[in-house]
């Protein structure tokens, strides 16, 4: 079931925004992501680098949410993503490995130039 759908305009390039959305993590302005492992990386033949990565993070639930739900406060994420330089497109696929059996959560944003203002670009959540 899709909950919602947001689209933003960043006033920077695809190369300047698609990077920086690579390398996000670590960062210390989000301290809530404290492990990042990459799975797998390849370019494939049509020169489209490939991403699987998994994520651990911490977001300080409650202590009553941790005992009904029985677990510690890591939760687990799996990322796919998908950097297609010829066509300027990067999407990124994410979903919670933690909590599944309550509630899926599943992600997709795709990085895109904007079509009508040159040096911006538009990302579809």
């Amino acid at each position: 079931m899709k909950i919602w759908t947001s689209e933003h305009v960043f006033g920077h390039s695809w190369e300047t925004v698609a990077e920086a959305a690579i390398k996000k993590y670590p960062n210390p302005m989000n301290p809530s992501v404290v492990g990042i492992d990459v799975v797998d990386r390849y370019i494939d033949k049509r020169g489209v680098l490939n991403s699987h990565r998994l994520m651990t993070t911490t977001w300080g639930l409650s202590d009553w949410v941790v005992k009904l739900v029985g677990m510690n406060q890591d939760c687990h994420v799996s990322e796919h993503s998908q950097v297609d330089p010829k066509s300027k497109t990067y999407t990124l696929r994410s979903r919670n490995l933690t909590f599944n059996h309550f509630l899926s959560v599943e992600e997709k944003l795709v990085y895109t130039p904007h079509p009508q203002v040159k040096n911006k670009l538009v990302i579809i959540e």
